[in-house]
């Protein structure tokens, strides 16, 4: 089976806040940063299939809002955890010259 999603990706850690209907009240860290998507490390995922709302904070303090959809959703055991992590991937949407400029940078 081809796999899907994009092959530019790149590790990033970066603070992440995010939410639906504009309330952004859970927080994570990113993993992986894509042209068109992002994975978060997070405790707190949403079910696949739902509209979310991201904030993203760079280094200097800069936020980029972001908007895409859980795609899925990863869930891991207490006991698995040095193995897996829990959180989830989105397809983002609308995507700001910011965040093209900042992933194109990582990828060089």
């Amino acid at each position: 089976m081809p796999e899907k999603r994009v092959k530019d990706r790149v590790t990033k850690r970066l603070s992440v806040k995010f939410g639906r209907n504009n309330i952004i009240d859970q927080s994570g860290i990113t993993s992986n940063l894509s042209p068109t998507g992002i994975f978060i490390r997070t405790n707190s995922g949403l079910s696949p299939g739902t509209p979310v709302d991201v904030e993203l904070t760079l280094p200097d303090d800069r936020i980029i809002k972001l908007k895409g959809t859980v795609m899925w959703t990863k869930r891991v055991h207490p006991k698995l955890a040095g193995f897996s992590r829990n959180g989830m991937g989105i397809v983002l949407k609308d995507i700001p010259e910011e965040y093209t400029s900042l992933v194109t940078e990582l990828l060089k």
